[in-house]
């Protein structure tokens, strides 16, 4: 099994190329490829994704998925599997995986369902074996009555790609003085990511730590309640809303803290690619994030507790060696080729038995 090539279906229902969920899905996907494996993807009609993929130079088959369960999509997807004689189905997403692991039982082919959240199991009982993005997660699903030998924890993969920008190159980039120190969060703009928290913690921090600045990457529903709280707290100057950007290290390149005060999180993707850029990161103490932040690296912090995550950040500047350390933890426990090789011995395993 591990000495020969897989042909492998990643089936999601994605609408875009931006989810995290998405994201580390190309990432496995493109180690597999690399590493001499056959991928195809299953995707939704009606959705940009396939269309994205096939100008990306990959192979997308589409098929029509009107409800959570399909039974036609189901038969359909079924035939095709067996058509292309897939050695594993591979599902990401809830109704991905719903339809794509009860196909994967009609075909007679081993399914997998990587679980990219603290979820409910109720999506992913079909699969034949679960991946966690992290050990938290797998408890998670443990503990509503999945047995424990069904979850394998497999951490997302992160390598930092060719041609991100200096330090220099970015702050010019994003209009930040090159003397400032600059603090910094990676995250959708709502309030389960605990952006009010990582605001009032960077307001201590003005205070505390001279010509230093706030850089907000991401977008949604929350930023205009961000922004006017900027505005009435007088930071506009110093707090930095850059959107949605497609290559998060540029930004990540530009700082010299890395703050996360989410509030619920399976493993944080995000704070892996701070780490892989040589950022300390004060992350709260929720979900998977104490696996991913250990002391050599960073603070973990109570959720909600802005002074907390504004002296863990204050430390931090004080203690340059968290930087080297933060670089080699992503090189060495969240590279793609660990996360290639952790599903790997999954898919192993599983074609072992069945």
């Amino acid at each position: 099994m591990t000495d020969r090539s897989l042909r492998i279906v990643h089936v999601t229902s994605a609408g875009s190329y931006t989810y995290g969920a998405v994201m580390s899905m190309m990432t496995l996907a493109k180690a597999q490829i690399a590493a001499g494996d056959d991928v195809q993807f299953e995707t939704w009609q009606g959705r940009n994704f396939g269309a994205e993929l096939r100008g990306l130079g990959y192979r997308a088959h589409e098929v029509k998925v009107r409800t959570k369960i399909d039974l036609l999509a189901i038969l359909q997807m079924r035939r095709w599997f067996r058509e292309q004689k897939f050695d594993i189905v591979h599902t990401h997403l809830s109704t991905s995986s719903i339809n794509g692991c009860l196909a994967a039982k009609f075909a007679g082919i081993p399914s997998v369902a990587t679980v990219h959240g603290m979820s409910s199991k109720r999506s992913f009982i079909f699969a034949d074996h679960m991946i966690g993005v992290s050990q938290g997660v797998c408890d998670h699903l443990v503990a509503q009555g999945v047995p424990s030998a069904k979850t394998t924890a497999v951490y997302n993969g992160v390598d930092v790609p060719p041609g991100v920008m200096s330090k220099q190159e970015a702050r010019e980039a994003f209009n930040l003085p090159m003397d400032a120190t600059v603090f910094g969060t990676v995250a959708r703009l709502t309030p389960m990511k605990g952006i009010d928290t990582g605001l009032e913690a960077f307001k201590i921090l003005a205070e505390k730590v001279p010509n230093s600045h706030y850089v907000l990457v991401g977008s949604g529903d929350g930023e205009p309640t961000y922004r006017q709280w900027v505005a009435d707290s007088n930071l506009q100057d110093r707090v930095h809303f850059l959107g949605y950007q497609s290559n998060v290290f540029n930004p990540l390149a530009a700082m010299d803290i890395f703050l996360f005060p989410s509030l619920k999180e399976a493993m944080g993707i995000c704070v892996v690619e701070a780490l892989a850029m040589g950022l300390p990161v004060v992350s709260t103490n929720v979900g998977g994030l104490p696996e991913v932040i250990t002391p050599e690296v960073g603070f973990l912090v109570p959720p909600n507790d802005a002074h907390a995550m504004a002296a863990g950040a204050q430390t931090s500047l004080n203690r340059p060696e968290l930087a080297s350390k933060a670089r080699l933890r992503a090189q060495t426990e969240f590279s793609t080729d660990s996360m290639r090789r952790g599903t790997q011995l999954v898919y192993t395993n599983l074609c072992e038995i069945w």
